[in-house]
């Protein structure tokens, strides 16, 4: 049976709303903390466990109570055990989110665990995709080499050499406006379509292939054929925008194994995005399926826009 293949960290994510942002020099009296397993792969490899396509996610985690917290989330998430990896000498990741009520924004504090490469004996499956978040640089490539019939997709959120060194090796490189004007050192915005159209260009050379940027509320570029487009955003009322662009990615890896056309592929993972904008958490955020296909229906005047220099 055909498989999506997700590769990358997994963090227990510890949630905590504030009525605002962070300010200095404030003291803050928490009253409430939410926690839910999260990462970038890891939340694209549940959603596409929980919109029923065969789905492992190749990750390390510690043996700790935060790992099997984590495993024990994946399992019911229907995501396959087979890819786990195990490591009794590391802690498992995790993270504190400061959410702001207001407007949905969040601050997010990482505490990674230091991992080795590891060898992975890749069991013979039948893969067709493959999606990675970066953070497993020596696995990721590994397993493109493996499955090398697998349509490949990097999450590029941040720019870092080991995410730098999966996308060149990716069919899809689907990454933030973060990652792209820090590679190119200059800010997008759809209304100039000049540096649009410059910045796409450069980030295009990375993997010489098909390149998606994501812009958050203001939507994402892509490539139609020779030309540049742009396609607004879903109109939301956010609540929390952790996860928000984990969950892209995953409808993105699940709508490429679909085999659905490339536009409503882009247009599915827009939607799952805004609508786990709503929800408080990352992984909890996770829309239905059937959701996202009736909030789909009632857009259907949502369409890309030409981007002409």
């Amino acid at each position: 049976m055909s498989k999506i293949l997700c590769i990358g960290q997994s963090v227990l994510d510890i949630t905590v709303p504030l009525d605002g942002p962070i300010e200095q020099n404030v003291k803050y009296h928490i009253l409430n903390k939410f926690c839910c397993g999260g990462g970038p792969a890891f939340n694209s490899a549940c959603l596409c466990g929980k919109w029923n396509a065969p789905t492992g996610f190749l990750t390390q985690i510690g043996k700790d109570e935060n790992g099997k917290y984590l495993k024990k989330v994946l399992e019911e998430g229907n995501v396959l055990p087979d890819y786990i990896i195990e490591n009794a000498d590391m802690q498992t990741p995790y993270s504190y989110i400061f959410t702001n009520s207001q407007t949905g924004d969040r601050t997010l504090f990482n505490f990674p665990a230091k991992t080795e490469n590891t060898d992975f004996d890749f069991p013979d499956d039948d893969v067709s995709v493959i999606l990675s978040d970066g953070h497993e640089p020596e696995l990721s490539l590994q397993a493109i080499r493996k499955y090398s019939d697998a349509v490949s997709i990097v999450d590029a959120g941040g720019y870092r050499e080991s995410t730098m060194a999966v996308a060149r090796a990716s069919d899809y490189l689907v990454c933030s406006e973060y990652f792209a004007s820090q590679h190119t050192g200059r800010k997008i915005h759809p209304d100039d379509w000049g540096t649009c159209l410059e910045v796409f260009s450069e980030i295009e050379k990375i993997n010489g292939r098909h390149v998606v940027i994501t812009l958050g509320d203001k939507g994402l570029l892509y490539k139609d054929g020779k030309e540049v487009r742009h396609l607004p955003a879903f109109p939301v009322k956010a609540v929390d925008t952790t996860g928000a662009g984990d969950i892209f990615h995953g409808a993105f890896a699940y709508g490429i194994f679909m085999d659905m056309p490339y536009l409503d592929i882009l247009k599915l993972s827009s939607m799952a995005s805004a609508a786990a904008c709503e929800t408080l958490g990352g992984n909890t955020s996770i829309p239905e399926l059937d959701t996202v296909k009736k909030r789909l229906k009632k857009s259907e005047l949502h369409q890309p826009e030409l981007c002409s220099g």
